[in-house]
């Protein structure tokens, strides 16, 4: 799966689940920025575990993966195994 794909239906996710009313998110917003609190986090974890099946260990949730759609993204796109 691309990093494109896996980051717009993050942003989507996002914004139906956890912002506020016309709060706006891109790929390379920092999530901080918007809001987006420890609770909020542990909600995109597990949708992303849910949705990609990929489990995100203890080491993967660094602010380095974790600061932005498109940094998350990129880490889930380079531990998805590849499609045959």
């Amino acid at each position: 799966m691309q990093t494109e794909t896996i980051a717009a239906e993050l942003c989507e996710f996002l914004h139906e689940r956890i912002l506020a009313p016309g709060v706006a998110v891109t790929p390379e917003t920092p999530l901080e920025d918007i809001g987006v609190d420890s609770f909020a986090l542990m909600e995109l974890i597990l949708f992303v575990e849910r949705r990609y099946g990929l489990v995100l260990p203890p080491e993967a949730l660094v602010p380095e993966h974790l600061a932005s759609v498109a940094a998350l993204s990129h880490y889930c796109a380079a531990h998805l195994p590849v499609d045959d």
